[in-house]
């Protein structure tokens, strides 16, 4: 029995130590939980082959309101650029943004592969940060550059003079990310500019940049010059047509805020689902904003969404 006894409390210090030893070196593995929490509710989304839409520029009680764009005007977008989507140094063979026809064109360009390498936000998980969410700085190359051409009146191929991000190294465009687009002239002085997620690209005091009247609608993700050209690959969120110019110097543009409907809103489409008349319809109508008098048809979209992982 006092063997037995001596095993016992033998056994009993081993166990405690060994129980001491555990505690001292174990390596906390942190509970991850999470939730996918949604950024954008929707966005059009154009496949890069025949896909586009426009607002025409004739209301049901006749009057042309872009024409009214002469000497003040405002046209911004949100896009996001995919990987695939055609692009050249041609409107109409490379990626629409934004056109016009007989006034303006806002396209994808080749990249500027001599850009140097820019500095970039990626999200990472990092269980230090709130939301289990930090960020780390990748280098990326530029995928596509930006182009912003004046056309020639009544001339569908002649651009007169343009604006581009090529040169500006502070602006490195990649695929699948959301970028803000403006494009504006102020009469106050003189001056039309171009603007890429809040910085200024370029400007010109040329009366050239006065926009002359067309008769023609504007298109999105592609154009209309006697059949339809130039499709975009990307996503299209939120565009403003406004008979002011909202912006003058550089500014930083939210993704997350939806633009302001005012008295100066001539055209104002959010570009999400829940805002279509009638989604059943070949050609959905969408709920048109601002003093345009009736809706806008897409040809043909689809609907797409973003969400993150958010840690806890």
């Amino acid at each position: 029995m006092k063997n037995l006894n001596t095993y016992l409390l033998l056994f009993v210090i081993v166990a405690t130590c060994l129980s001491c030893s555990d505690d001292d070196n174990r390596i906390e593995t942190p509970v991850v939980t999470g939730g996918m929490v949604s950024i954008i509710d929707s966005y059009a989304n154009f496949n890069g082959e025949n896909q586009s839409f426009y607002a025409t520029n004739k209301s049901t009680d006749g009057e042309r309101p872009f024409d009214a764009l002469t000497t003040d005007w405002t046209f911004e977008t949100w896009v996001k650029m995919e990987e695939g989507t055609n692009l050249t140094e041609e409107p109409l063979t490379s990626s629409i943004i934004m056109e016009q026809r007989y006034v303006f064109s806002l396209y994808a360009t080749l990249a500027n592969e001599s850009k140097p390498e820019a500095d970039v936000e990626e999200e990472v998980i990092d269980y230090n940060q709130p939301g289990g969410i930090g960020t780390n700085l990748i280098k990326v190359k530029a995928d596509y550059e930006l182009k912003y051409s004046k056309l020639a009146n009544n001339s569908t191929d002649v651009e007169l003079e343009s604006m581009s991000t090529y040169d500006n190294e502070n602006i490195v465009l990649s695929y699948g990310k959301w970028v803000h687009i403006a494009i504006t002239r102020s009469s106050s002085d003189n001056t039309a500019r171009f603007f890429v997620n809040g910085q200024l690209v370029g400007s010109g005091t040329d009366d050239v940049w006065i926009s002359k009247s067309s008769v023609s609608a504007v298109n999105w993700s592609g154009t209309y010059r006697g059949g339809y050209y130039g499709f975009a690959k990307c996503g299209l969120r939120k565009v403003r047509v406004s008979n002011v110019s909202r912006y003058n110097e550089d500014f930083i543009p939210d993704l997350g805020a939806d633009f302001e409907e005012d008295d100066e809103t001539l055209f104002l489409l959010n570009l999400i689902e829940e805002e279509m008349i009638d989604p059943l319809d070949d050609t959905p109508e969408m709920d048109v904003k601002g003093t345009y008098p009736y809706s806008v048809s897409l040809r043909q979209n689809n609907w797409d969404s973003e969400s993150k992982m958010i840690y806890k």
